[in-house]
């Protein structure tokens, strides 16, 4: 006997109960109040608060993230309803550090017309729970003194990363919720807990690896999109860091050459660097810094020019700088020699391995690792010593999806921003992403560094107009832009190094 439609559909019903009740709907997300924890300057309006996400959107398991989240209000008296949503870099840095009154300066360009949002991703800062390694920051408070060998610091800090895995997983903190997929998520959990239907992103280094998850998962939310240093899927840049290093130093001799003045004041930096940096290799000198006296290599030089790359205004600089090492002057160094530690006061140290050890450790190898320091000779040997190597096999988080390691195509107007001299992500990853983005277009600063928004003063106005109208020209903001350096002939001896230089944090997107 033949069944009747509604016999036909029975099973079907029943399978689909049954998955509801595996994988029941996510509720609205919701936004609570709570205080800012950041000065609001007279005159302007913030609003802040927690919105709570699931730690796994698959099977809705694991105990609810709260996020915390700060909307930096409009100047105008009827905003327009798709706000833009900023996204940070680190992975692991807070949005809410000392520097908070960023967002301030960099967004008001854009909060003439809209609510400009930044929020702490999960794990990180305000949020809860946090991720942050206090065993790492306690490595890097107590320990740093001038001349410690990345080895030396290594030494220290896998320990200390290993009781930070230890801590967190005894309360009950899943690690393997922390994933960028997850981080894309949160962003469209956001914008319906402040009841926002679309959305404008801009995402930063690590962000923009965010922001381009965000255009692949919900590409009906996104109105616009700027990156900003950008780090696209598919890039797994532990074992190829190395290149990285060697990158900006043969640029800067390469521009150097170029440039008769530089040329002539400086002849033949590159190789003469190159043969005072095997010297120190060969046989380390001690120098005076303070009251102290320190032992210089080849690592330690290259450590402090390299985080001097970071600082747009030392760019001039750096080969008059360069020249006084060449030359045996190592004191110049002096104010440049800095922490290099994992751990930092503002970075979720628990995050960014999570991330790392999901996204880049599990497709790099110790034999690319050799070739690419090989290649890199004789700049990145430092790069084998990141702290990934010796704490991703105990980490204990799955590599990231077959989907999430792949490049994003979108049709989502896309603005990309790139420094010619960014020392972490190249121009050439910003070109990749554009590849398969059909309304992207890069804008490359040909003496710019890393994170454009908050370092070029032009480039507040240039965002704030793409994002005004995403299809306008834009040749008449930041017009020195394809302008390289100019080179001073005054090294940096007597400068301190600025914020953007010195830091305790180790580098990363």
């Amino acid at each position: 006997m033949r069944a009747s439609p509604a016999q036909s559909l029975w099973p079907f019903l029943a399978f689909g109960a049954l998955l509801l009740l595996a994988f029941p709907a996510s509720a609205t997300p919701t936004f609570e109040s709570a205080r800012c924890v950041f000065p609001v300057p007279r005159g302007e309006r913030a609003t802040c608060g927690f919105v709570a996400v699931p730690a796994h959107r698959e099977g809705m398991r694991g105990r609810d993230i709260r996020l915390y989240v700060a909307v930096l209000h409009s100047q105008a008296p009827s905003p327009l309803p798709d706000p833009v949503i900023f996204l940070n870099g680190g992975p692991g840095d807070a949005a809410f550090g000392e520097d908070a009154d960023t967002w301030w300066q960099a967004s008001r360009p854009i909060r003439a017309a809209r609510d400009f949002i930044v929020f702490d991703q999960r794990g990180v800062g305000q949020s809860r729970p946090s991720l942050d390694c206090p065993e790492l920051d306690r490595i890097a408070d107590r320990n740093w003194k001038p001349g410690l060998s990345r080895a030396e610091i290594l030494a220290m800090e896998r320990p200390a990363a290993a009781a930070c895995h230890d801590r967190l997983t005894r309360g009950g903190i899943d690690l393997s919720a922390y994933t960028t997929a997850e981080a894309a998520a949160d962003v469209d959990d956001i914008a319906a807990a402040l009841n926002y239907e679309s959305y404008n992103l801009i995402g930063v280094s690590y962000g923009s690896r965010v922001a381009l998850a965000v255009m692949r998962d919900f590409p009906d939310r996104v109105r616009s999109t700027v990156l900003d240093s950008v780090y696209p899927p598919g890039i797994f840049d532990l074992d190829t860091q190395p290149a990285l290093i060697a990158r900006v130093f043969r640029r800067l001799f390469e521009d150097c050459k170029a440039d008769t003045d530089c040329e002539t004041e400086y002849p033949l930096l590159g190789p003469r660097f190159d043969g005072m940096l095997a010297q120190l290799r060969a046989a380390p000198e001690t120098i005076r810094h303070g009251r102290k006296s320190i032992r210089v290599d080849d690592g330690i030089v290259l450590d402090a020019l390299y985080a001097a790359f970071y600082d747009p205004t030392t760019l001039a600089d750096l080969p008059g700088l360069t020249d006084k090492v060449a030359r045996g002057d190592l004191a110049a160094l002096t104010p440049w020699i800095g922490p290099v530690f994992s751990g930092g006061p503002n970075r979720a140290e628990g995050l960014a391995l999570s991330v790392a050890c999901s996204e880049s450790w599990p497709f790099a190898t110790r034999d690319a690792l050799a070739a690419s320091v090989a290649a890199a000779e004789p700049y990145g040997g430092d790069a084998a010593y990141a702290l990934e190597w010796q704490s991703c096999e105990s980490w204990h988080v799955p590599p990231i999806s077959a989907v999430d390691a792949v490049a994003v195509s979108s049709t989502v107007p896309t603005l990309l921003l790139t420094g010619s001299f960014d020392p972490i992500t190249p121009p050439e990853y910003a070109y990749i992403a554009a590849q398969t983005l059909t309304n992207g277009r890069v804008i490359e600063f040909r003496a710019g560094s890393h994170s454009l928004l908050t370092t070029e003063a032009c480039a507040p106005q240039l965002v704030a107009r793409f994002i005004e109208a995403p299809t306008a020209p834009l040749d008449e903001f930041c017009p020195n832009r394809t302008l390289g350096p100019r080179f001073t002939t005054a090294g940096l001896a007597d400068q301190p190094p600025s914020a953007a230089a010195a830091t305790t944090e180790a580098r990363s997107p």
